[in-house]
Formats: C-alpha cells, structure tokens, sequence
C-alpha cells in the first residue's frame, strides 16, 4: 500500500491512548506506559506461545508488540511487549511475516472504505 493510500485511510480511524481496556504497552521492564495514540489493527499468531499485535500512529507508522494473553477466572490480561516503533508498511513483513500482510490490508481497506463513504 502507497504512503498516499495509507494516510488516506486513517482519516477516520479511531485513535486513542494505549491501548484498549487501559492495558499498558511495557517499552522496557521498568518502563509502565508508552504515551502514545494508537489504533489496534490486529493480531498475529506465528506459532505455540509467539503472538504479536499491531497497531498503527496517527504517523502512519505501525507498532509491532510481542503479547501474552493470561487467561483468569473472570477476566483476561494482555502482558504486551514493544518489538518495533515507528515500523513503516514496507518494514511491517520483517515483523509479522509476508503471509500475514492480508490481515494489515484487510484492515487498512476497512478504514479506507469508511474515509471515502464520509466524503
């Protein structure tokens, strides 16, 4: 996808601070919160135990973090881990690998269709 197509589509995408249900993204061990809008695109699973989520700035840059899921009794907790910042599309394969670049697309389009139906 163009820079051009791209920033097209986040025109309407919903931006807000980490992350959702206020779940922080951990940059370092000691580091509680990244202080960044974000829109979740989606979730990869690469195999047993390596899941990674993406989510794209308002930059039209991406954040590719490592996720554990803990499954309670009553709720679900996300432990996240940033692997990439500022990742560009073109860098995004390298991340999630090229097979799962439809998801990306998929989403992207989703967001894209909903900027040009307002116009």
């Amino acid at each position: 996808m163009d820079e051009r197509t791209l920033k097209k589509a986040l025109m309407n995408t919903p931006f807000s601070y980490p992350l959702v249900e206020g779940n922080p993204l951990n940059l370092k061990v000691t580091d509680p919160r990244l202080k960044v809008k974000c829109c979740y695109i989606t979730v990869v699973t690469l195999g047993e135990g390596n899941t990674k989520e993406v989510f794209i700035k308002p930059d039209a840059t991406f954040i590719v973090t490592r996720a554990t899921y803990n499954y309670g009794t009553y709720e679900l907790k996300v432990n996240r881990e940033i692997e990439g910042d500022s990742v560009t599309y073109e860098e995004l394969p390298q991340h999630i690998g090229e097979e799962h670049m439809n998801l990306i697309d998929e989403r992207l389009h989703f967001y894209l269709y909903k900027s040009i139906s307002k116009l």
